[in-house]
């Protein structure tokens, strides 16, 4: 029909390229009329006697011919009057009024029209994907800092690797999971930091198996979770809180600061944790594994570790917000609203051990042998895959969910 919008077109986009393509216009034909030797930052920053990084933030706005990612990179408005300002005794005075007339209409759409910078970064960024990953990562970033002050805690890594193993009456799964804090700091004395908790799984008594505990005579936990030898040295001191049916494990002490910093890893099992099956062709079943943040860290690493006869398959990324209605399960229609659009994504790891190796924590593939070679399992069979997330938000779960489970000889 006349008069529709081009694909992907709608009156915000429009108005921001109009605006930003005027702009971006305006502030080029400033740089032309800069009598310089080369048009790099060193040399526009040399002529103008401003900051390099304001020259190269602007030259580098040229560089496309995409007004949206050329606002998006470009130097925020208090920039571009610092820029304009030096630039007014090199350029005609009709060029230098362009300038800031198009500044004072971009002023315009960002403060009046989408309610300041914020509003515009967040706006811009359903359409730019790089502009999405930098938005994303700054404000993850700030929250991180805020948080990690207001709790008095922080860590650099998060690590969380669960394995699927096949149960020996060959309808369930068996579970480990192997949980770490790495360089896990006070920030304040009274700081009550958790490093890990048990719920009693309801299909299992006693979930949690002695073959994995690496407890020492004379301890007084009812049960110790510490994986010591991968821990940093002198080990850790916890203490165990328990609320209800939950036991929960917190660094003790009150040590503050780097120097005190620790490096926590844990394990526990439950037998037959989860059906290998579903019940009939009704079920829709959808298994999953859900990770959240107890305290701030730099960066939450999931691994998800399954025997080759467990669910075949690749799985999703479903990312929910849990601060209200708690976990969810996937498909769950309820939970639609709770679903978070970001821009994690799922990374195939292969088959075997070798395969599973990681940056933030150099020992995982020991790790992941050391436990397989406890339970007498072939490291050489589980496939893997990963979730990296630079600064995890608190009150979010990180789902990796399988597909409905399969019907037994299919």
């Amino acid at each position: 029909m006349a008069n529709e919008p081009a694909a992907g077109v709608t009156p915000v986009t429009g108005d921001i390229k109009r605006v930003g393509r005027e702009l971006c216009d305006a502030m080029r034909a400033v740089t032309e009329q800069i009598p310089a030797k080369t048009r790099t930052p060193n040399e526009l920053a040399r002529v103008l006697k401003v900051h390099r990084t304001l020259a190269s933030r602007l030259l580098s706005a040229f560089r496309t011919d995409d007004p949206l990612a050329a606002v998006s990179r470009m130097p925020r408005s208090e920039g571009l009057r610092i820029f304009l300002q030096a630039a007014k005794r090199s350029v005609s005075s009709d060029i230098h009024s362009r300038a800031e007339i198009a500044l004072q209409m971009f002023d315009q759409l960002v403060n009046e029209e989408r309610g300041g910078w914020d509003g515009f970064d967040a706006a811009i960024t359903e359409w730019l994907p790089d502009a999405r990953a930098r938005f994303e990562l700054t404000n993850k970033q700030l929250a991180f800092k805020s948080i990690a002050n207001l709790m008095g805690a922080r860590a650099e890594t998060q690590l969380d690797t669960v394995i699927y193993h096949p149960n020996a009456d060959g309808e369930n799964c068996d579970i480990v999971l192997l949980e770490g804090l790495t360089n896990l700091h006070r920030l304040r004395p009274s700081a009550r930091v958790p490093v890990a908790s048990h719920v009693p799984h309801p299909s299992a008594p006693q979930p949690l198996e002695c073959v994995l505990s690496e407890e020492q005579a004379g301890e007084t936990l009812p049960w110790n979770p510490l994986l010591k030898r991968f821990c940093s040295e002198p080990y850790p001191q916890l203490e165990h809180v328990e609320s209800g049916d939950r036991v929960t494990y917190v660094l003790a002490g009150n040590e503050i600061g780097a120097n005190a910093a620790v490096d926590v890893f844990t394990a526990n099992m439950v037998r037959g944790g989860r059906p290998l099956y579903r019940k009939s062709e009704d079920d829709l079943t959808r298994p999953h594994w859900s990770v959240g943040i107890n305290l701030p860290a730099k960066t939450l690493v999931m691994n998800v570790l399954l025997h080759e006869d467990v669910w075949p398959g690749d799985p999703s990324l479903i990312v929910y917000d849990i601060h209200i209605h708690g976990l969810s399960a996937p498909g769950d229609p309820a939970r639609e609203l709770d679903r978070l659009d970001m821009m994690e994504s799922i990374q195939p790891l292969g088959m075997g051990a070798s395969r599973f190796r990681l940056n933030e924590v150099g020992r995982h593939v020991e790790m992941v042998q050391h436990l397989c070679d406890k339970l007498g399992w072939d490291s050489s069979c589980l496939r893997g895959y990963r979730v990296r997330v630079k600064y995890p938000l608190m009150h979010v779960a990180y789902c990796v969910a399988f597909n409905h489970l399969p019907l037994r000889g299919t």
